[in-house]
């Protein structure tokens, strides 16, 4: 499948001068609380109670124990709206001030698409028939790959309206869910000219809390992070 509206993103990343873009996956968060609305049932009331699941202590942990996101160059970060991403993206955007170093803050906005809910039945149905793992097992399911790719590609097109700032720093991150953020991050891979080894190698990959994969916006190269 061609890359699409991530073609039109990953130009935009260039022409601002952008480096790479990180994909991070949201920390350690609480469950529905008992009685939440179920998604076959009544989907737009399970999205906002889905929305509103905070982090866990466990997962204020991970984002003050993710040193390896705080070493990168990062200008800006995007993030889904659901709670549990949003505040993981303020806690580990968070840098700390010295009296010898003054640190600006990260620019941070919402993007709606990068939560799926509402944005794809048959990528819905599979996650919440499958479970977690790496993109690749969704790809294998009928009619998964196209439906992912279609996800990406979609969220690419609002991760390419969303505005960006100029100035200091390499990177953009981008905080969202699972396997839905691999499947971003795939169509962000291709359309930077990635190879057909890193985008095999981005298949396998299975974010767990609080790790990124990061695309080189010239030539694609992907990475999980924090390195082993």
């Amino acid at each position: 499948m061609p890359a699409g509206a991530a073609e039109d993103f990953v130009a935009k990343c260039r022409q601002l001068k952008l480096d790479f873009v990180v994909f991070v996956r949201h920390a350690s968060s609480a469950p529905l609380y008992e009685g939440a609305a179920k998604r076959s049932e009544k989907p737009h009331d399970w999205k906002i109670d889905d929305q509103m699941r905070v982090l866990t202590q466990k997962g204020k942990d991970q984002c003050a124990a993710a040193s390896w996101f705080r070493e990168l160059d990062v200008r800006a970060a995007l993030t889904s709206p659901a709670r549990r991403a949003s505040e993981t993206a303020v806690r580990m955007t968070d840098r700390t001030e010295t009296e010898e170093q003054k640190v600006g803050s990260v620019y941070l906005r919402m993007v709606a698409g990068v939560h799926p809910a509402g944005m794809s039945e048959p990528c819905e149905a599979l996650f919440e028939t499958m479970g977690y793992g790496p993109l690749r097992v969704f790809f294998e399911a009928e009619g998964g790959e196209d439906a992912f790719q279609a996800y990406g590609d979609a969220v690419c097109a609002e991760l390419a309206a969303a505005p960006v700032p100029a100035g200091a720093g390499g990177g953009l991150a981008v905080f969202g869910h699972a396997v839905f953020l691999n499947a971003i991050a795939f169509k962000v891979a291709q359309a930077a000219g990635a190879s057909d080894a890193m985008r095999a190698a981005l298949l396998d990959m299975d974010l767990g809390e609080t790790e990124g994969i990061r695309i080189e916006l010239l030539g694609g190269d992907v990475a999980k992070y924090p390195l082993a």
